[in-house]
């Protein structure tokens, strides 16, 4: 970092590993990185890619010829071509293998533009989605810019192999605001993307973001946060704030514009790497689906790809800002919980545009005591348990709310582990194949 002072002056540091190294071995980094082509830079909102220090760009415009130079022309083109798909099919496999990690899926069809002189020879890039070749301007723009994203990604790799010895390093691959022109879950998506191909090809990619969902949520120690400094209203300055530890969501708080502390139970989320998720209560309704899941397959009847995460308790559904952040990180969530709560929730759902039944539902029977998960059980089950803990029974009418919340989470616990000792018949399953069918719904 250059840290630059009114008069002229200016400081250049240099950090690895949390230590901070002395000027003179701070300048030499900064002199190997000038003097190789091992940092590309990719601006998405602009469609210019280049090497920092070793910019050019090369300008195309259309000439015309007459209809008998058009017929010549046209045929000496189609031989060329020919030998173009020959000679660049290592590259066409390439970006179609890292396009391919896309949800969208698009193949590479490279073809020539003349140049004379230049070793480097320019090739024009087509998607084609097997219906129709189009040329890559002609996409939308947020096509265009992960398909840029994902070439200059090469050119850093190819910077390495061509680069003489002495002056081959890794590749840094800077990238300013790749969630430009795509949809919240589009980003996600693009972000788990870039993790991989970063881990794949042997390249440290940064990218500057606004958006919550370019974050690394997998490693968030990953993510820094730069925060402007201002002196009578007057910019002073950039500071890199603390984000280790505990303070892990601090950029998501920055970017979403919530309070650090209600991300409290959404962190197991942060994880997840499916695109089809069910967001359930708590631990306890996981683990019932889990259970039915596995023991139970032709009651459960939701596809094996979804991944059940607990979003933990019901006041997190009423922080719209997270919610519906973690909504759109995933191609297609479910929202469930207990009837109980369901008259205090389902405003919050429905104000960032969720529908019932379609995206969201109860679980429960509109029955007293039945409010909940635990009411889908065989009675049975209840009786068993009731029977054996009466003491658990009688503290739920306590006057004190702690022991009655205590009480009730291990009576809770208590069901489910007698619910796990017996075999039973799909038939006595009913009420929660009722809940399935209706999820799936969703995902069908």
């Amino acid at each position: 970092m250059q840290l630059f002072y009114k008069g002229g002056e200016s400081k250049l540091t240099c950090t690895v590993d949390g230590m901070e190294l002395e000027p003179q071995k701070a300048s030499e980094i900064l002199k190997k990185f000038q003097s190789t082509t091992s940092i590309v830079v990719h601006n998405s909102t602009s469609v210019r890619r280049g090497y920092l220090y070793f910019n050019s760009f090369m300008e195309i415009v259309e000439s015309h010829f007459s209809e008998e130079d058009r017929g010549k022309i046209a045929a000496a083109q189609r031989n060329l071509q020919s030998k173009i798909k020959k000679a660049t099919r290592q590259r066409k496999d390439e970006l179609d293998n890292l396009l391919g990690k896309l949800s969208d899926k698009f193949q590479v069809e490279l073809s020539s533009i003349e140049r004379d002189g230049d070793s480097s020879y320019p090739l024009q890039v087509r998607l084609s989605d097997k219906s129709v070749v189009t040329p890559l301007h002609q996409w939308g723009a947020g096509t265009q810019n992960r398909t840029r994203v994902l070439m200059s990604v090469l050119e850093a790799v190819h910077a390495r192999s061509s680069a003489s010895s002495e002056n081959r390093a890794s590749p840094v691959f800077v990238v300013e605001e790749p969630e430009s022109f795509l949809h919240p879950s589009a980003q996600a998506e693009f972000g788990k993307v870039l993790n991989g191909v970063a881990s794949e090809l042997g390249l440290q990619i940064i990218a500057t973001t606004h958006s919550p969902y370019l974050l690394n949520q997998t490693s968030p120690d990953c993510n820094y946060l730069i925060h402007r400094k201002h002196f009578r209203n007057v910019p002073k300055g950039a500071a890199l704030v603390d984000t280790s530890g505990g303070d892990w969501m601090k950029p998501f708080a920055e970017t979403l514009g919530v309070v650090p502390s209600e991300f409290e139970g959404w962190r197991e989320m942060f994880g997840s790497t499916s695109s089809d998720v069910i967001l359930v209560e708590g631990e306890i309704d996981l683990e019932y689906f889990l259970f039915i899941k596995e023991n139970y397959p032709s009651t459960y009847q939701l596809p094996d790809n979804i991944e059940v995460v607990p979003y933990g308790g019901s006041g997190a559904l009423k922080n719209t800002a997270i919610l519906a952040f973690m909504i759109n990180k995933f191609k297609s969530v479910y929202v469930t919980c207990d009837l109980d709560c369901y008259g205090d929730v389902k405003p919050a759902l429905e104000r960032i545009g969720l529908v019932e039944e379609d995206d969201f539902c109860a679980i429960g029977r509109s029955v007293a005591g039945y409010d909940c998960i635990e009411g889908l059980l065989p009675n049975d089950v209840k009786e068993r348990v009731y029977g054996g803990k009466i003491e658990l029974v009688t503290a739920l009418a306590s006057q004190n709310s702690k022991e009655r919340s205590n009480a009730k989470n291990r009576l809770k616990r208590e069901l489910l582990d007698a619910f796990r000792s017996v075999k039973y018949q799909d038939s006595d399953l009913a009420e929660f194949k009722k809940l399935f069918k209706r999820i799936a719904r969703k995902f069908n």
